[in-house]
């Protein structure tokens, strides 16, 4: 038997392989992104940190995992994710044990740091790039792992919550450091065995020439991830993306400070807050079962319109009462949620699977310091208008922007292959 079919024998199916990547996805978010406010007011409690200094170690984090985005792809297009996922699985898992050591402010910084590394080997981007590698339909696939990605809040935090209150936080992130190693580290390990990158055959015939002591046969042609960004899509890709995550960072920061100053009671707040993640999901699963295989095209120039409807409904509905602002929560949670999977999507149906992984990664690191950045640009926005309401005005026409870039970053042909 040829080694190709002892290792196609070896691969688990699609099914098996998009839903084990749900699953390490879900707990993982869960771990390292949703769980991180439950131990915000011990720690305060224990060291006398102000919020400002914790959330600046977590936004290290998420810098450093959109920084290491571009090797972390290339390794992925050349090796496939198997090694690399379940490496940085194993390492979060490691320094979540790590953390419950932490006794020092410098030290908190130096884990998240680290912790930024390990998520740029084993969360969103990575992921769609094994998916999109390894899937014969990609974009049921890529859906499918968002979809139940975004129950990842609900199923981790509550356990969280109840380890802190019962064991303590340092106790507590031992018990997330054992659900991070027994389910996504093992899931990588597993279920991955036999998937490749998107160009793994091209490197491993160029590395069978050179130990032969020949050269490769022909040159493998341009890296995809120069010839990408040397294309106008790209940069227009890039402004859709940034202003995308710019609006939903700006509003997730600033939207119960927005309630308070519309002195909204704060359990209709909370409430309406917690929903935007349920609508999301909900976003996911009509698109998959109207149109499960909608072109990030189709569904993009639907769902950035839907975006920026979803702000215009803030603005004239929410004051209104809790009707208005449950049709914002719904309207605005289904299109923020259907774009993250337009923006996985899209960058195959411009661009081709070649390359995927390195492109994604150069992708989400332009788009650092908007989405880094978005919390602060608010927060000095409405002190200079000393309101919220002429910001909301701007995030709106900063919408209509990306709307526009990612019409004509989508104006050229369809290439999935």
């Amino acid at each position: 038997m040829k080694p190709a079919e002892d290792q196609k024998q070896l691969r688990f199916s699609d099914n098996v392989i998009v839903f084990g990547l749900a699953i390490g996805q879900i707990l993982s978010f869960g771990v390292l992104f949703h769980s991180f406010s439950i131990f915000v007011k011990p720690m305060q409690a224990e060291f006398g940190w102000t919020v400002t200094q914790m959330t600046g170690a977590f936004t290290l984090g998420l810098f450093c995992a959109d920084l290491f985005g571009i090797p972390v792809g290339h390794w992925v297009d050349r090796r496939g994710g198997r090694m690399v996922m379940a490496a940085g699985a194993t390492g979060a898992a490691a320094l979540l044990v790590f953390w419950s050591t932490v006794d020092s402010l410098a030290g908190f910084y130096a884990l998240w740091l680290a912790l930024g590394v390990a998520q740029s080997m084993s969360l969103g981007n990575v992921t769609a790039a094994v998916v999109t590698a390894n899937i014969r339909d990609f974009r049921r696939g890529l859906t499918w792992v968002a979809i139940l990605s975004g129950l990842s809040s609900i199923s981790v935090v509550p356990v969280a919550s109840l380890a802190v209150t019962h064991l303590g936080w340092r106790q507590g992130l031992l018990v997330l450091a054992a659900i991070q190693l027994l389910g996504p580290a093992l899931i990588y390990g597993v279920i991955l065995r036999g998937t490749v990158g998107s160009r793994t055959a091209e490197f491993k015939r160029r590395e069978a020439a050179l130990a032969e002591g020949r050269m490769p046969s022909a040159v493998m042609g341009p890296s995809p991830l120069q010839a990408a960004v040397r294309t106008p899509a790209f940069w227009l890709l890039a402004v859709a993306c940034s202003v995308h995550w710019f609006v939903i960072t700006g509003v997730l920061i600033h939207f119960l400070p927005l309630m308070q100053e519309w002195k909204v009671p704060s359990e209709i707040a909370v409430t309406v807050f917690a929903f935007n993640g349920p609508a999301a999901v909900v976003g996911r699963l009509a698109l998959y079962y109207i149109d499960p295989g909608a072109s990030a095209k189709k569904t993009g120039r639907l769902a950035f319109p839907v975006f920026g409807l979803g702000i215009l409904i803030l603005i004239y509905l929410a004051p209104l009462g809790l009707w208005g602002l449950a049709l914002f929560a719904l309207v605005y949670g289904m299109a923020a949620g259907v774009i993250m999977i337009v923006r996985q999507t899209a960058i195959a149906e411009i661009f081709g699977i070649r390359g995927y992984g390195a492109i994604t990664g150069a992708l989400t690191t332009v788009c650092i310091l908007p989405r880094t950045m978005a919390p602060v640009s608010v927060a000095m926005l409405r002190d200079y208008f000393g309101a919220y309401d002429p910001v909301l005005w701007i995030l709106f026409a900063v919408i209509c922007v990306g709307t526009l870039a990612f019409w004509l970053a989508m104006a050229g042909r369809r290439r999935a292959d």
